[in-house]
Order: structure tokens, then C-alpha cells, then sequence
């Protein structure tokens, strides 16, 4: 019992460590893909720090339709990466975006949720 508690405590503060030690060589690949690395490795962390939090069953019944909304996010992703290029949809302007905060978020919770579904679901 000792060692699991002492794993969920000493685990996050190495990935927080980690993270930390990861920022400045992944901001080295640039504004977007920089930012899209960051958050793909915390939704990627977030995702696996879930068993230690107890949320340990390994079949959720819907979690296979995560595929969806990550999909989607991956799908805006993609037209970010295009409108940062200089393509530009006219239909799409809403969903450009130069912040790197903005694409650090989607990237995490479009690696979460795949994560997430593979671990708990059938996977895609």
C-alpha cells in the first residue's frame, strides 16, 4: 500500500519534471509543432496518470467513440497547420488560429482521447 501511494506521488512530479526538461528542445521545432508536441505529450500523460488515480477498468462501453472528437480535433489541427502555411479555406477562418496556447490545448486533448480509447476501449 505504501509503494502505491508513493507512486502516486513521486510519478506526476516526474513527468512534471520531465515536461519541464522537454519545454525548451520542444520549442525548438517551431510555433506550431512545438506547441502541438507539448500538448500531445501532456494529453498522452494526463491519459496514463488515470490508473493511478484508480480509474482502473479496462473496458468502458462507449469509450471507443472518443475516435470521434479526436478525429475532429485532428481535422482543425490539420486546417491550422494549412491556414499557418497560407492556404486558407474562406468557410474556415473561424478556426485559425496563430496561438500556440490554443494548439497545445487541442493537441492534448486530441492525444488524451486517443489514449484514453485505445487503454479503455476497443481502440481505433
Amino acid at each position: 500500500m505504501f509503494l502505491r501511494k508513493l507512486t502516486v506521488i513521486v510519478l506526476p512530479l516526474g513527468m512534471l519534471l520531465l515536461i519541464c526538461l522537454l519545454l525548451s528542445p520542444l520549442s525548438a521545432l517551431g510555433p506550431f509543432f512545438g506547441s502541438l508536441a507539448l500538448g500531445v505529450l501532456l494529453g498522452t500523460a494526463l491519459s496514463l496518470l488515470l490508473p493511478l488515480a484508480g480509474a482502473t477498468r479496462l473496458r468502458e462501453p462507449f469509450a471507443h467513440l472518443l475516435w470521434i472528437p479526436a478525429a475532429l480535433t485532428l481535422a482543425v489541427l490539420l486546417y491550422q497547420y494549412l491556414a499557418s502555411m497560407g492556404t486558407e479555406v474562406p468557410l474556415l477562418r473561424l478556426l485559425s488560429t496563430r496561438d500556440s496556447r490554443v494548439i497545445t490545448v487541442e493537441g492534448a486533448f486530441a492525444a488524451y482521447m486517443i489514449a484514453f480509447s485505445v487503454r479503455t476501449g476497443k481502440g481505433i
